[in-house]
């Protein structure tokens, strides 16, 4: 019996045409997973790893430029180290052990957008930033972690997943993790999350719902530039 597919016959022609029209350059992912095993272990369950693999492996048949590397973190854990991912499934973008996007969980629903959209501006290597967040970015002096928790069937949850990435793939300093929530209830009451898209910043800051591209740069630009102590002698 033939395996379902997981993209629909309609989706796969329309990405199919999309990535022909739009992709450059090649790219390659990583996704970190763990093998489908009979016997269930505590701390190693992963619900979605199996469909994640499946989905991805679609995905990336229907371009030539695209590439996609399958890592069971068991069989080599220095690879998942070496990108600090402690948890599957997790696709990672960019090269090996400086990943600065990622996303956790099946990108399922509307959050496919999210990995499609990644793929384009990555390839093309054109960011979708408007030229002020671009020039606001610049003046960003130490490290931001941005994660944005999500859920497949939520219409505002992509637009927040897709901008935090693109900051990531513009700035050097900032880490940017889409974590789709429903996998991960752990994250979800350690956060104290409700609702989604819910953003938390250098794991203080919380940005909630959807928001203009301004007032969510503006959000990661109090948490990415020094202040100067406003008792330090002037300069002379």
């Amino acid at each position: 019996m033939a395996q379902q597919t997981l993209i629909q016959e309609q989706q796969r022609l329309q990405l199919k045409r999309t990535f022909r029209k739009d992709l450059r350059a090649d790219v390659e992912m990583r996704l970190f997973t763990q093998r489908p095993s009979p016997i269930t272990v505590p701390g190693r369950e992963c619900r979605y790893c199996v469909e994640t693999q499946q989905m991805l492996e679609e995905l990336v048949a229907l371009s030539p430029k695209l590439r996609l590397e399958v890592i069971d973190i068991f069989a080599q854990p220095e690879l998942a180290k070496d990108e600090d991912i402690v948890r599957v499934p997790a696709l990672a973008f960019g090269p090996k052990g400086q990943a600065k996007l990622r996303f956790f969980g099946i990108p399922g629903g509307y959050q496919l957008s999210v990995i499609v959209e990644n793929i384009k501006t990555m390839s093309r290597g054109v960011s979708p930033l408007s030229m002020g967040t671009r020039k606001g970015l610049q003046r960003i002096d130490q490290p931001v972690q941005i994660q944005v928790f999500v859920t497949p069937a939520d219409t505002a949850c992509p637009p927040v997943a897709r901008l935090a990435h693109a900051l990531a793939i513009e700035n050097e300093k900032i880490t940017a993790d889409v974590i789709e929530i429903e996998e991960f209830p752990a994250l979800a009451q350690k956060y104290g999350i409700r609702s989604v898209p819910m953003t938390i910043v250098n794991e203080i800051t919380k940005i909630t719902g959807l928001t203009s591209e301004q007032e969510f740069v503006d959000k990661i630009l109090q948490c990415g530039v020094r202040r100067e102590s406003a008792s330090a002698p002037a300069q002379t």
